[in-house]
């Protein structure tokens, strides 16, 4: 099974002009989005070549501002800057906003080539707590970066050209956002919306019937060992479940995608074992009253950040001190938290429970038809 890095490789030399938008295109934009193209693009600069990213590799300039470390990404850029496909697309409209309190993670590219194409991706979280709190901050609230990707979509997109749109994780949620909140005239111009392992909307904060409008244009790929994008899943007819190198979790990371032949490397069913996951998640978050919710994730992220750790990296190296000081803020916090994060474990228990029990009970269905 090759990765995204073979295939911009095996695609290199075929211009997208020549072969048309394919699917696989949309997770290599995706991907690029989590690039800090900051060196590349000073005051006053308006777009620029993917290949004089060459600069950035060069220097040691580049940057990946994606959870979960970098490996395999600084060779897909490298890969696509040597590449025709993508080497010689432009680059333009780079935003990347970053703010503590209230809290704020932004960042979006637009990617064109000579002709009428364009691409609109949006960056996923990074590894910051400022941008994991905005994600949490999805089941009680419209989020500023929400209201951001909304703002950068209408600017840039213009008439006259082919637009597709598109984010992984956090930014698959933007561009979700972004498109059902577009006016008609700017929704008519976008060809595709690619979302690609992000949660959807919280019912009690958006009303998710918008996604029936966007549905028909809309292309949704989560990997075998989905958690993200179960959360508020949005439905969307076109759903694709995609094949992994990386294990349970990992998944989630979209350079261990598969591609078969230039294609999306398919699965016709999810692990079962995310399943479970997904519904301990649903029952633990449906039970959180959307007066509770802004209450424990201000705590939680309060006290993540007891330690003065500001990312998920400075978190895991904290230590014993990082970690008491943890403890000694959650010990301070209000009963609303430490009840909803000593509930956790007992969903899984209840869930795994009744998963059990559904097993026997097909069992015996099973055996009771083989006897009659």
């Amino acid at each position: 099974m090759d990765k995204l890095v073979d295939y911009i490789q095996w695609m290199g030399d075929f211009p997208i002009s020549m072969t048309g938008f394919l699917d696989a295109d949309a997770l290599v934009f995706c991907a690029l989005s989590y690039f800090d193209f900051s060196p590349m693009f000073g005051r006053g600069t308006r777009d620029h070549k993917v290949r004089d990213c060459q600069k950035m590799i060069d220097h040691d300039q580049v940057k990946v501002m994606i959870t979960g470390g970098d490996e395999g990404y600084p060779e897909l850029l490298a890969a696509a800057v040597s590449s025709k496909r993508f080497g010689d697309l432009r680059m333009s409209d780079y935003r990347d906003v970053f703010r503590t309190d209230p809290p704020l993670q932004f960042s979006a590219i637009c990617f064109h080539d000579d002709e009428e194409f364009s691409f609109l991706a949006y960056r996923g979280t990074d590894s910051s707590l400022v941008g994991w709190k905005e994600d949490f901050m999805i089941s009680f609230t419209r989020t500023e970066a929400q209201e951001m990707a909304l703002k950068y979509a209408r600017r840039v997109i213009r008439p006259g050209r082919r637009w597709y749109i598109g984010g992984q994780s956090k930014g698959s949620n933007l561009a979700l956002y972004a498109a059902c909140l577009l006016e008609d005239k700017k929704w008519d111009q976008v060809e595709r919306l690619y979302l690609l392992d992000g949660p959807g909307f919280c019912p009690e904060v958006m009303d998710v019937s918008l996604i029936e409008r966007v549905d028909p244009k809309t292309v949704q790929v989560v990997p075998r060992f989905c958690v993200v994008g179960k959360l508020f899943a949005p439905k969307i007819t076109d759903t694709r479940i995609i094949q992994s190198s990386a294990f349970t979790f990992m998944q989630h990371a979209m350079i261990t995608w598969g591609i078969d032949h230039g294609k999306l490397a398919l699965s016709e069913e999810h692990d079962p074992e995310s399943l479970i996951v997904n519904r301990t998640m649903d029952e633990w978050i449906r039970d959180i009253s959307q007066e509770e919710r802004p209450v424990f994730i201000d705590e939680l992220f309060g006290a993540l950040s007891a330690g003065g750790a500001d990312t998920l990296e400075a978190l895991k190296a904290g230590g014993r001190e990082g970690l008491e000081a943890i403890l000694k803020s959650l010990n301070d916090a209000s009963e609303t938290t430490k009840r909803t994060l000593s509930d956790l474990p007992k969903y899984a228990m209840k869930v795994r429970i009744d998963d059990l029990r559904k097993k026997i009970s097909d069992g015996l269905y099973e055996w009771k038809k083989k006897q009659t």
